[in-house]
C-alpha cells in the first residue's frame, strides 16, 4: 500500500496550489484523480514522483507498506503528459532511458528493453525515431519505458490526451490488458470522465483553491464488464459533484 499523507504545495506566489490532501494507492487497481483545471492533479503526481518543481514549496510524507519513503522512490514510477519521447534517441533508447536513470548502464538497460518490444506491438521499431511512429505506437513505447522499470507503482498523468478518439480507445483496452497480465497500482490523472469510469477502480475527486479530495467514489463492475447505459448515472453524478465545487 502506497500512503500520501498531509501533502501541501505552495506556488511561488505564495498562494496554496494543495493543502493537506491525503491518499492510499492499493497495490493493484487503477484509481483516477480527476478535478478541475488547476486544482494541483499533475503537482501531486509530480510530488510523488520526486520531481516538483523547485520554486515550489511542500510539505508531506510517502508511506510505503507502513514505512516512511525517500522520493524518487524505485517503487514509482512515472510518466508524464504525452508521451515525452526524446526525439534524437530512437525507440528502443527511449524505452530504456528509465533504467539508464535507475543506475543500468545502456547496454543492460537495451538488453532489458528487447525481449518486449513485441508484447507492445512495437517489434521492428527499435531503431526507428519517434517521428516515424503514429500516436498509438509512440504512446506504446511511452508505456514501455515506464513499465520495464518494474516498479509497484504508476502515475500516469493524462495519457491519453493527445491522442485522437479512437486511438484512445484502444489503447485504454490496452492499459487494461496489460495490468491484467501484470497488476500494479495505478493513480491516473485524466479531465475526462469517460475515461475515468472506463478504466478506474475508483475515482477521487478534487476541487482547487487550493487542491483537496472531496470524495471518493467506486466503480462497480471490472472495466471489461461495464456497459455505457450502467455508467451514464455515474458520470452524471460526478459532473454534478465537480461544478458543487467548482472553485
Amino acid at each position: 500500500m502506497l500512503d500520501l499523507r498531509g501533502l501541501s504545495i505552495g506556488g511561488a506566489d505564495g498562494a496554496m496550489v494543495v493543502r493537506d490532501l491525503s491518499l492510499s494507492l492499493p497495490a493493484s487497481g487503477i484509481t483516477a484523480l480527476i478535478g478541475p483545471s488547476g486544482c494541483g492533479k499533475s503537482s501531486v503526481l509530480k510530488w510523488l514522483a520526486g520531481i516538483l518543481p523547485k520554486d515550489l514549496d511542500a510539505e508531506g510524507q510517502l508511506m510505503l507498506d507502513g514505512q516512511a519513503s525517500a522520493r524518487p522512490s524505485p517503487a514509482i514510477s512515472y510518466q508524464p503528459q504525452g508521451d515525452g519521447l526524446f526525439p534524437w534517441l530512437t525507440v528502443a533508447q527511449n524505452a530504456a532511458l528509465g533504467l539508464q536513470v535507475r543506475g543500468l548502464s545502456r547496454a543492460e538497460a537495451l538488453s532489458r528493453v528487447a525481449p518486449l518490444f513485441r508484447s507492445f506491438g512495437l517489434k521492428g521499431t527499435e531503431s526507428q525515431f519517434p517521428d516515424q511512429l503514429s500516436g498509438g505506437m509512440r504512446q506504446r513505447a511511452a508505456f514501455l519505458r515506464t513499465v520495464v522499470q518494474d516498479s509497484r507503482y504508476i502515475l500516469l498523468d493524462e495519457p491519453f490526451s493527445a491522442l485522437d478518439a479512437v486511438t484512445r480507445l484502444r489503447m485504454q483496452d490496452w492499459l487494461v490488458a496489460r495490468l491484467a497480465d501484470r497488476p500494479r497500482g495505478v493513480l491516473l490523472v485524466t479531465h475526462d470522465l469517460h475515461e475515468a469510469t472506463r478504466l478506474a477502480d475508483r475515482i477521487l475527486v478534487m476541487t482547487g483553491s487550493p487542491g483537496r479530495i472531496v470524495a471518493e467514489i467506486p466503480v462497480p463492475g471490472p472495466p471489461t464488464q461495464r456497459s455505457e447505459a450502467a455508467l451514464a448515472p455515474l458520470r452524471d453524478d460526478l459532473k454534478s459533484l465537480l461544478l458543487e465545487n467548482a472553485p
